[in-house]
């Protein structure tokens, strides 16, 4: 495998704004402004409507060459007059691009600058809530956007009160974006345990709108201002992802006293085992005979499938909790995974995927890379050989020059439709993935393999 540290040749990730998009976009009349060139923000816009096939706003501050050398803060300063004025949002996010950190905009002053001049208060019951967040995309990758956002979202709309009222609910915070499918079943899962939750962001509305004869100019959902203020009330934190930091549940636990419990994305059985024991230790409940069952014909699905999937060499990618939780339930049905690859940097990333499988298949022969682009990927590709790729719709041009099948797994998928309905989480998203893969297998053999003639009787 070359090593090619020089360049980035297709990077296997998205940009640090793109993520914080993610996350603005999981609270109720939200609007996101990029501060930066106006092919930012048209880069982002695109990539989402085609991923989700909904109508994605995203303002921008359109800096120019005079921007550039005498400062943005005219810019954006029009931009959320502009975005104020057409939308009429409660919050507005603030994030930063490549060219405003470069210039060294101070975006928080010019921010406090321009509340001060049109009298825009700190009450959150009353007030535009305009948050910045710092999201240069040669830093960091649109994970590490997702969860900067989520963590200046939490600490702008949580207040010190100095007194606590308990609310009973436990609040849910993901570290990697999850379809609105996903979403949606976390909900119902928590309200089902039962245990009411707060869960931030909240898009299953927001990128999965129903069709309405009023258009909205800003889709209706996403977690309420009152809800993420209500946090500092909660019983606890869950927060869903170990492999990558998550600073709001650490934030709430300092803070203001909300005890953190973190588990890996429930994908698969394990992992969706340890969600569903977090939930009941929380809540003090016993899991519901819905869930119960559903974990049986789990169980059974993958004894169904198991002679078609054991031994199956598979090569997996995209961010670092999906792939770990992929990996987990591909290890559950005797696959081998021999590639796993994130494009985003995390120092716990190899060691715990490898520790997964060193643990379960001791025999398996694995590769894991993080940080790396597309180009090492497919060098990757050619030496492992796999039987099967498991990753973005990015992978579809290896797919087809290698002729490897590919099952098309998180964000973007922009070459099929249906993006947004994809579930992978809890024991119905373990059966629904499963299944893809088994059917995508066969589909694989079929086109392979001439037509069986059928003996007549």
């Amino acid at each position: 495998m070359t090593e090619r540290n020089f360049v980035t040749v297709n990077p296997c990730v998205m940009c640090q704004p793109m993520g914080s998009v993610l996350a603005f976009k999981g609270v109720e009349n939200s609007m996101v402004l990029m501060h930066g060139s106006q092919g930012c923000s048209t880069y982002m816009r695109l990539h989402l409507a085609h991923h989700f096939r909904e109508p994605v706003d995203i303002a921008s501050s359109s800096l120019s060459e005079r921007g550039a050398v005498y400062g943005g803060s005219e810019n954006l300063k029009k931009g959320l007059h502009n975005v104020i004025d057409r939308y009429h949002p409660s919050v507005i996010g603030v994030a930063t691009t490549c060219m405003a950190e470069t210039i060294g905009d101070d975006v928080p002053n010019i921010i406090q600058e321009f509340k001060e001049e049109n009298g825009i208060g700190d009450d959150i019951s009353k007030d535009i809530q305009i948050i910045p967040v710092s999201t240069p995309s040669y830093s960091d990758s649109h994970v590490n956007g997702y969860i900067k956002a989520l963590d200046a979202i939490v600490r702008h709309l949580t207040r010190d009160t100095g007194e606590s009222i308990p609310n009973g609910k436990v609040n849910i915070i993901p570290t990697e974006h999850l379809s609105p499918a996903d979403i949606r079943e976390l909900k119902q899962i928590a309200t089902d345990m039962p245990e009411q939750c707060i869960l931030l962001p909240d898009i299953s509305d927001t990128f999965d709108a129903p069709i309405q004869d009023d258009f909205p100019k800003i889709a209706l959902g996403g977690t309420s201002i009152s809800d993420i203020a209500d946090m500092v009330n909660s019983s606890a934190s869950l927060g869903l992802g170990s492999i990558m930091n998550n600073p709001p549940v650490d934030y709430l636990a300092e803070k203001h006293g909300v005890p953190g419990i973190t588990v890996p994305l429930p994908i698969g059985l394990k992992q969706t085992d340890l969600f569903f024991d977090a939930l009941s230790r929380i809540s003090g409940s016993t899991v519901p005979d819905k869930y119960v069952n559903e974990r049986g014909r789990l169980i059974d699905a993958m004894v169904d499938v198991h002679k078609y999937l054991y031994g199956v060499r598979v090569a997996l990618y995209g961010d670092p909790e999906k792939v770990r939780g992929m990996v987990s339930l591909m290890l559950e049905v005797g696959m081998h995974p021999v590639l796993m690859v994130s494009g985003s940097k995390s120092p716990d990333f190899k060691r715990t995927v490898e520790s997964m499988i060193k643990e379960a298949r001791p025999d398996c022969d694995t590769i894991v890379l993080d940080g790396v682009d597309f180009d090492t990927f497919n060098d990757a590709i050619r030496s492992t050989r796999p039987d099967l790729l498991v990753g973005d719709s990015n992978g579809k041009y290896i797919s087809k020059a290698e002729g490897i099948p590919l099952v098309r797994v998180g964000l973007p998928i922009h070459d099929r439709v249906g993006a947004q309905r994809l579930l992978m989480v809890g024991y119905r998203g373990a059966m629904e993935l499963i299944d893809r893969i088994t059917n995508t297998i066969f589909e694989a053999k079929e086109k392979e393999e001439p037509t069986i003639q059928m003996c007549s009787l």
